[in-house]
């Protein structure tokens, strides 16, 4: 039943829902979802959080708990999901040479190839989408970023157990 004081809240879910169906379309196919995309990301672009790159200039290696941490999830949906990228060969696990307890998660030669080819191709349609709002009288997308910043951070207040979001 459709309340008066539920309306606002039933049309923030359907184009949220919208959105969420809509942004299946940004996402070249490629065989990953958008939150092994992001994964591949965060293992591939430290900028923020503090970590050494390698001598190549490659980023540093990450334990899985320090990618979960980063990527402010859960411990076992990053392992579940870095599973299924070391099966196709997107990233790799290798023990510690000092600490057999600590395992090293790296991007591999075609996961950062993937995360190129992907990441241009994404990041291309969203300019595109940016520019098509820029367009429109009264939409500036700069505020629209942070309204869905504000929405993400009140949606991670109000839902969340996890203390450490």
């Amino acid at each position: 039943m459709q309340t008066k004081e539920h309306r606002r809240a039933l049309e923030l879910l359907r184009e949220m829902d919208r959105l969420r169906r809509a942004w299946k379309l940004a996402i070249p196919n490629t065989g990953i979802n958008k939150s092994e995309f992001f994964t591949l990301y965060t293992l591939r672009h430290p900028e923020g959080h503090n970590r050494l790159s390698c001598p190549s200039g490659d980023p540093a290696p990450m334990t899985l708990s320090t990618l979960a941490k980063t990527m402010k999830q859960s411990l076992p949906a990053v392992s579940q999901r870095i599973t299924k990228l070391e099966e196709l060969g997107y990233v790799c696990r290798v023990p510690d040479d000092h600490d057999r307890r600590t395992v090293w998660i790296h991007l591999t030669e075609s996961g950062a190839a993937l995360l190129h080819t992907t990441g241009e191709e994404m990041l291309g349609k969203l300019e595109h989408v940016l520019q098509r709002l820029d367009a429109q009288e009264g939409v500036d997308a700069q505020l629209l970023t942070q309204a869905f910043r504000s929405l993400a951070t009140a949606v991670e207040a109000e839902f969340s157990t996890d203390t450490s979001l």
